[in-house]
């Protein structure tokens, strides 16, 4: 088993501690199994997203706040925001125009 860095794990058990809740009462809000609540406080597993943002929310504390002394995490955003730039790049500008296809109704006409 592969343990990731546990600045994160350590800043979400004691959200959780401070708020009271048992894993079990955590794993039934997000409707997900204790286990995964006690791999992301061991430090095994991250929580996806959608979950890191619920626990900003269940815990009263920003995501900064959970993320901030995870230093392998802001490494890996960092990484990320990078990757997701040179893909918008390798795409080009997407068309926002409204109406955009209008002429192909206009050759659809001819044709009949």
């Amino acid at each position: 088993m592969i343990f990731i860095d546990n600045g994160l794990a350590i800043q979400l058990k004691e959200a959780r501690s401070n708020t009271g809740y048992s894993q079990n009462d955590v794993a039934t809000i997000l409707h997900i199994t204790r286990q995964s609540v006690s791999k992301w406080e061991r430090g095994i597993v991250y929580p996806d997203l959608d979950n890191l943002i619920r626990l900003s929310d269940i815990y009263k504390v920003s995501i900064d706040d959970l993320v901030n002394k995870n230093s392998e995490l802001k490494s890996q955003i960092k990484l990320n925001n990078k990757k997701i730039k040179e893909q918008k790049e390798k795409l080009g500008k997407v068309n926002t125009q409204l109406y955009q296809n209008t002429n192909e109704g206009i050759f659809y006409l001819f044709l009949f």
